[in-house]
């Protein structure tokens, strides 16, 4: 997490956070990054904690007992569970009211508090409504829906913009890859840190982004269904990162159909995207995406994910017949 941390504290949007003067001691991050996420609220509370006239300076006591991950005034829940529990709360309650025992302030970060339940919640209202003097309590949410209206209320709401290109490089180590392969996993992370890490370590990745390019490019007909769906469904894993794959080229392949071509993700492959395109209308193009993210939702039930592909392909081919009638 240091590693990440570290350069974080570079990023805009944190400086752009540290210059605002806070009303309140809670606060609530939100972004479907969950990397991202928890190391910019790790570099925030850092900044909190550092007792240094430039913030961060890294090099006071609590800088680098933070940089550790072993400054006492820094609480991160859950310890070793994925789900907040109502335990987690009464220990955050009773830990608030200590004095410090380095600093002035105490921070507790709740990670993936979007998993806590109405009970855990419900606990957490009167702290976060009266908490005690320099305490500081950080949530990290990648889902706002599954928060209690009474919780966001009390809290300072920070919503965290998707990473540009440049960032999400500099995050991480693409050493071992060339130049197009790079572009290939930066421009189908959408600014996700989180999805550029997981793409960067999967050995099937980049086989499964040029297959599904080959496979709108050269299927025409019917009798080819069988090749391509072959191709896409080589086990349950592929066909489920081409679902988000094939998604994120059709949003490109429409916005190149509204001349918007300037907000595409795949910029490397734009002429390749406008022939593609050709085959399609608005239209045909958002009924796609709508049936990428039927089967999507199918695939969370364990049903056939080669017939769901066969399915799809059919579906593609039924659009683009459509279209040039």
């Amino acid at each position: 997490m240091i590693e990440y941390a570290k350069e974080i504290l570079e990023n805009k949007q944190f400086n752009i956070l540290c210059k605002e003067k806070f009303s309140g001691a809670s606060f609530l991050f939100e972004s479907v990054d969950t990397i991202f996420l928890e190391n910019f609220v790790f570099s925030f509370a850092k900044f909190l904690m550092c007792s240094g006239e430039n913030k961060p300076c890294n090099s006071c006591i609590n800088c680098k007992k933070s940089n550790l991950l072993s400054h006492p005034d820094i609480k991160i829940y859950p310890e070793s569970r994925n789900n907040i529990l109502v335990e987690d709360v009464k220990d955050l309650i009773t830990s608030s009211i200590l004095k410090p025992v380095e600093g002035d302030k105490k921070i507790f970060i709740f990670k993936n508090f979007s998993s806590a339940n109405v009970q855990s919640q419900n606990k957490l209202l009167k702290i976060l409504e009266e908490p005690p003097k320099n305490v500081y309590i950080l949530l990290c949410v990648s889902n706002i829906s599954k928060i209690l209206r009474t919780i966001l209320s009390r809290c300072q709401k920070i919503k965290l913009k998707a990473l540009t290109d440049e960032e999400l490089k500099k995050y991480l180590n693409f050493n071992s890859f060339n130049s197009e392969d790079i572009k290939k996993i930066i421009c189908s992370s959408n600014g996700n840190l989180t999805t550029a890490a997981n793409y960067l370590k999967n050995p099937i990745f980049l086989k499964v982004y040029d297959n599904c390019f080959y496979m709108l490019k050269m299927m025409k007909s019917s009798t080819e269904l069988l090749k391509f769906s072959c191709l896409l469904t080589k086990d349950k894993e592929d066909f489920e990162l081409a679902l988000k794959i094939l998604e994120n080229i059709y949003r490109d392949l429409l916005l190149v159909r509204l001349d918007k071509e300037i907000l595409i993700s795949n910029t490397f492959k734009l002429e390749e995207l406008k022939n593609i395109a050709l085959d399609y209308d608005c239209d045909a193009i958002d009924k796609i995406i709508k049936k990428i993210y039927q089967i999507k939702k199918q695939m969370e039930f364990n049903c056939n994910y080669i017939l769901l592909c066969d399915n799809l392909l059919l579906y593609i081919l039924e659009v683009k017949f459509l279209c040039k009638k």
